[in-house]
């Protein structure tokens, strides 16, 4: 599996060591790499199995992989580039593999406040980062790029639980922060996270998980289906009503 924009590789630590999955991450960050690494270390996942990488997305290898995830990333790819960065990842995925991608998202009807919040977010939180969109650009950029969307999941409400709990952690540790960053950094980022817990609560801002294979007439599309039946059949192993006339 290749994680693109791995972070601090709990996904690759979490995959390896609960399923087997040979992982390799990929961040920017030296810091995640070095925790990282030692993450999968600690956990007695070899660096032959799986490990994290410090490297630009764009220099990836050119090999495939059978599944690949991007967590969060893509967002900071760009709108110019995301038809690109879809159609690298696109090249690096087995003709019958899986590719994850979870992205931030606004609403379409959008109110003023939204606007307000997506601009302070480009401002002071994420400069540049300006591929958090409506749902519908990202469904037409990933078929423009030759995939499948297979499925799709808003999970804006659990999003708004995450951002809670990163919320309290930072209040949690305040005096650090300021300590190292100053007030002005730590006054910031406390104000994203109070108004991303109520942006993903009210609707503001989503999060999406959209599942995609390539859509090629030969692609394995079963994968990840619980039954095969027809609905008369599901229905008679279930133990409910036939849908045939008495």
């Amino acid at each position: 599996m290749l994680d693109i924009g791995c972070g601090w590789g709990t996904l690759a630590r979490y995959a390896s060591t609960n399923y087997g999955a040979y992982v390799i991450g990929v961040t920017l960050g030296r810091n995640q790499t070095a925790w990282g690494n030692a993450g999968l270390r600690a956990d007695g996942i070899p660096e032959e199995q799986s490990k994290v990488i410090c490297m630009d997305y764009r220099d990836i290898p050119k090999t495939t992989f059978s599944k690949i995830a991007c967590l969060e990333m893509a967002e900071h790819v760009g709108v110019r580039h995301f038809s690109s960065f879809l159609k690298q990842v696109y090249n690096l995925l087995d003709d019958d593999g899986v590719f994850v991608l979870q992205l931030s998202g606004f609403r379409k009807p959008w109110q003023y406040e939204d606007l307000v919040w997506g601009l302070f977010m480009n401002k002071y939180v994420f400069p540049g980062a300006d591929a958090s969109t409506p749902l519908g650009f990202y469904i037409d950029k990933a078929e423009g790029a030759g995939f499948e969307i297979k499925s799709v999941d808003t999970i804006g409400i659990h999003y708004s639980a995450t951002m809670w709990r990163w919320y309290r952690n930072w209040l949690g540790n305040r005096s650090k922060v300021e300590e190292k960053y100053g007030k002005r950094w730590f006054r910031i980022w406390e104000y994203f996270l109070a108004s991303a817990t109520i942006a993903s609560r009210q609707g503001t801002a989503t999060c999406y998980q959209i599942t995609l294979v390539k859509n090629l007439n030969s692609t394995q599309r079963t994968g990840g289906i619980q039954t095969q039946f027809a609905p008369s059949g599901a229905l008679a192993v279930g133990g409910g009503v036939s849908l045939k006339k008495a």
